[in-house]
């Protein structure tokens, strides 16, 4: 019974103005940019610089196990541009979805 509303009114049922859209667009162009005119020098490097150096402060001597068969550089790359697929495709399912429930629900207003 918790869940009727959204039945009844569909996922989003508020309409909003082109100022709200305007003002959530800039929100969220402004914490993409305040973080890299706050630090702009900052080096944002991945755990695994943070754990080599980790790793060296421990033992200078130390010697890895084995050596990787892929260059770390290129399979990161290969999964980081799979990931963007993958969200990419789940975003554009979802979008798609409330898209043609939307035209379903003004089609269904329209008839009633």
């Amino acid at each position: 019974m918790l869940f009727t509303n959204i039945k009844k009114r569909g996922l989003f049922p508020m309409k909003l103005s082109l100022i709200t859209k305007v003002i959530l667009v800039l929100l969220i162009g402004a914490l993409i940019v305040i973080p890299q005119i706050a630090l702009p020098d900052a080096e944002f490097s991945g755990a695994d610089d943070a754990a080599g150096t980790a790793i060296t402060t421990i033992d200078e001597n130390y010697v890895p196990w084995f050596e990787s068969l892929f260059d770390p550089g290129d399979l990161e790359e290969n999964l980081f541009h799979f990931q963007q697929l993958l969200g990419v495709g789940g975003l554009g399912i979802c979008f798609l979805y409330l898209y043609k429930k939307s035209k379903k629900n003004e089609k269904a207003d329209k008839s009633a």
